[in-house]
């Protein structure tokens, strides 16, 4: 029993840490894809998204499993609502804004990845820069 009420009050819980999400111009079934990232916002413009978590630092590992998981995973699953989305680059900055990483999303790059079978950290690398001060180089 008393696993069961433990249970039922993370699962209600859940939602509460999911509606904290300060969602600007991102379409609905991508803001599906983004939820439990710890993301404070996500805000998209001129097919930019730039994301804020609430984490103090984003490991490369972190983003590329996260550029593979709700990015790519994304458009692998609904190829045509994904192009409708216009995504052109990802953005993910730590807590602060001081430090992350810019994943270069146009074209075919998520789709190169799935048939490609290599190590996606790799893959993923050759397309992303690193941001620091707020600010991400442009490719």
């Amino acid at each position: 029993m008393k696993a069961l009420l433990t249970t039922l009050m993370m699962a209600a819980a859940c939602p509460l840490a999911l509606a904290n999400t300060d969602f600007k111009n991102v379409p609905p079934p991508l803001q599906k894809a983004l939820h439990g990232n710890a993301l404070k916002s996500a805000h998209m413009e001129d097919g930019v998204l730039r994301l804020h978590t609430s984490k103090a630092e984003v490991s490369e590992l972190v983003y590329a499993t996260f550029v593979f998981h709700n990015i790519c995973g994304e458009q692998w699953m609904n190829p045509q609502q994904f192009v409708q989305f216009g995504l052109k680059r990802v953005e993910l900055l730590n807590a602060d804004g001081s430090q992350g990483f810019a994943f270069d999303a146009r074209g075919d790059v998520c789709e190169q990845m799935g048939q490609l079978g290599k190590n996606f950290r790799t893959f993923i690398g050759q397309y992303t820069v690193k941001c620091t001060a707020g600010a991400c180089p442009r490719p």
